[in-house]
C-alpha cells in the first residue's frame, strides 16, 4: 500500500475534464480522438490529461488491432489501482491500494467467494463472446465487400474477352490462328506452348505452326 498526499489526489481529480475522462473510461476503454469528440475538447489537451493520469497509474494504455486500418492505442482504468480515503473528525488520509493479491489464499479464507468468482467469470466470458461476435460480423462484412468487388472485376474481364473476340473474328486469320491469338491475349500473363495448345484445342506442333504464321503476318512477336 502506497500512501499519497491529498494534494496529489486533488491534482488529478480536482480537474473537471479529468473526472469526465475517468467517467468515460469507467464505462469502457476508449481512444484519444473518441474521448476528445465525446467531450468536445481539443485532442492535445486530452493527450496531456491522459499522460498525467497514466504517469500516476490511474489509467493505462494498450494497443489493439483493428479489423481495418492500423492498430489503435486505447486507454483503460488500471485494474490494479484503487483509491480510498478515510475522513473522520480529526483524521483525513488518502491511499492508493495495489489490488494485486493472493487469490488462492483469499478463497481459502472466504470459500463463499468462489461462487461469486464463477459469476464474474461467466459475465467476462459473455463479454468476450460478444466481442468475437462483432469481430466475426465485421469479417463477414469485409468478405461480402470483397466478393462484390470480385464479381465486378469478373464482369469487366468477361466484357473485355467478348470485345477481344469480336476484334479477332474480324481479322483475316484461319480458325486455328484466331484460337491461338485469343488465348494469348486473354492469358493475363505468360503462357507456355503446352498450355496454349491445350486451351486452343490443338496439338503442340499445330500450335507452333499457327504461332509462326501469326508472326509472319505481324500479329504476334515471338
Amino acid at each position: 500500500m502506497l500512501m499519497v498526499s491529498s494534494e496529489e489526489l486533488l491534482d488529478i481529480l480536482g480537474n473537471e475534464t479529468r473526472r469526465m475522462i475517468l467517467a468515460l473510461l469507467a464505462e469502457k476503454p476508449r481512444y484519444t480522438t473518441e474521448i476528445a469528440s465525446l467531450l468536445e475538447v481539443g485532442q492535445k489537451a486530452i493527450n496531456d490529461h491522459l499522460r498525467i493520469m497514466s504517469e500516476f497509474g490511474v489509467i493505462e494504455p494498450y494497443v489493439q488491432k483493428q479489423s481495418r486500418g492500423s492498430p489503435r492505442k486505447y486507454f483503460k482504468i488500471n485494474e490494479r489501482f484503487k483509491l480510498e480515503f478515510t475522513l473522520t473528525p480529526g483524521f483525513f488520509q488518502v491511499y492508493i491500494i495495489d489490488s494485486e493479491m493472493d487469490m488462492k489464499s483469499i478463497l481459502e479464507q472466504f470459500p463463499e467467494f468462489k461462487e461469486l468468482q464463477k459469476k464474474v467469470e461467466r459475465i467476462e466470458n459473455i463479454r468476450r463472446i460478444e466481442h468475437y461476435r462483432k469481430v466475426y460480423r465485421d469479417l463477414g462484412d469485409e468478405l461480402t465487400r470483397l466478393r462484390q468487388a470480385k464479381m465486378y472485376v469478373e464482369s469487366l474481364m468477361a466484357k473485355v474477352r467478348q470485345q477481344c473476340m469480336k476484334l479477332i473474328e474480324g481479322l483475316d486469320l484461319d480458325i486455328g490462328e484466331k484460337r491461338v491469338l485469343f488465348e494469348i491475349v486473354t492469358a493475363g500473363g505468360e503462357i507456355t506452348i503446352n498450355e496454349l495448345a491445350e486451351k486452343s484445342r490443338l496439338t503442340k506442333e499445330e500450335t507452333l505452326s499457327k504461332l509462326r504464321s501469326l508472326e509472319e503476318k505481324g500479329v504476334v512477336q515471338l
